[in-house]
């Protein structure tokens, strides 16, 4: 029994170390902070990605070239296009012209018809008075002479139509219009009317010369009652009127032949330009026709 006193107690091996958890080891690791790509599980894996050329990339002579040529082409039709455009805009503007221009040429020839009428009645007259100065001024004589010399001093214009014309020539217009014949027709009409309306003027001087010895001549009765008529209807005047005037007691013009010569002399140079006028005005109705003609086929007018 004493034995079993001097046993030692069995002692615990000394080569099993003990596992000491410390609490750092349960922190999980951080992510990579430089790890920025997510990976998408729909984008294929395969799928090719463009890179765009890098900074020192040298482009072939191709590609210059191809860049030049598209951009020719751009600036190429935008000026067609503009030019397509600006034409079709001076188009509308030259048949809007050419339209108002038809319409004045047609109210000119009407108005040149008047005009010759009454010129040609004038150079009538004239020679009528040139024959009754031949005889005694007395009696039916003195107041036939007296009707007729009322209407020498007729002066009436012709009023031209050229509103148009000079808005165009005004305004540069003129371009509009392609057609060089056309063009020079429509110049040519232009210094026609310039002429007649010049010796129209110098009608009107003389005229007015005119009538200051036009008042001596006539009688005041006479003048005022002839006053409600005029020349271009005087060869439409009744006959039954005109005798009326023509029997009318007038005193002798003999006692102003010197008047009457003067007057006479200055009669006949109006009757001659007016001759020489109405060849012209004749020339420029010709021409205005050919006008409206040409202007209607030219902008498609004939229907309008």
């Amino acid at each position: 029994m004493e034995e079993n006193k001097n046993i030692e107690p069995e002692q615990q091996p000394q080569n099993i170390s003990k596992e000491v958890t410390t609490p750092e080891e349960n922190i999980l690791p951080e992510p990579d902070a430089t790890v920025t790509e997510i990976s998408n599980p729909s984008q294929p894996e395969n799928m090719e990605v463009h890179h765009p050329h890098h900074i020192t990339h040298k482009k072939k002579w191709t590609e210059y070239l191809l860049e030049f040529l598209m951009l020719f082409l751009a600036v190429f039709l935008g000026f067609v296009a503009e030019n397509i455009r600006e034409h079709n805009i001076e188009q509308h503007r030259a048949k809007d012209f050419a339209k108002s221009m038809v319409q004045d040429l047609q109210n000119d020839t009407a108005a040149i018809v008047v005009q010759k009428r009454s010129a040609g009645i004038f150079i009538a007259i004239t020679d009528s008075l040139l024959d009754i100065s031949k005889r005694r001024l007395e009696g039916r004589n003195a107041a036939e002479f007296s009707f007729y010399t009322r209407f020498m001093y007729w002066t009436v214009p012709l009023a031209w139509n050229r509103a148009t014309f000079e808005q165009i020539k005004n305004s540069g217009s003129l371009r509009y219009f392609k057609n060089y014949q056309l063009l020079e027709k429509l110049m040519k009409y232009d210094g026609l009317v310039n002429e007649i309306e010049g010796e129209f003027r110098n009608h009107q001087t003389r005229g007015n010369m005119l009538l200051n010895e036009i008042t001596e001549i006539i009688d005041p009765g006479i003048h005022h009652a002839l006053s409600a008529h005029m020349l271009a209807a005087l060869d439409t005047m009744r006959q039954k009127t005109k005798e009326t005037f023509i029997s009318t007691e007038v005193g002798t013009l003999e006692n102003k032949r010197g008047i009457i010569t003067k007057m006479l002399n200055m009669v006949v140079v109006q009757q001659r330009n007016l001759r020489f006028n109405n060849a012209r005005l004749q020339q420029a109705k010709k021409l205005a026709n050919e006008l409206i003609g040409d202007l209607k086929k030219e902008y498609h007018l004939e229907n309008e």
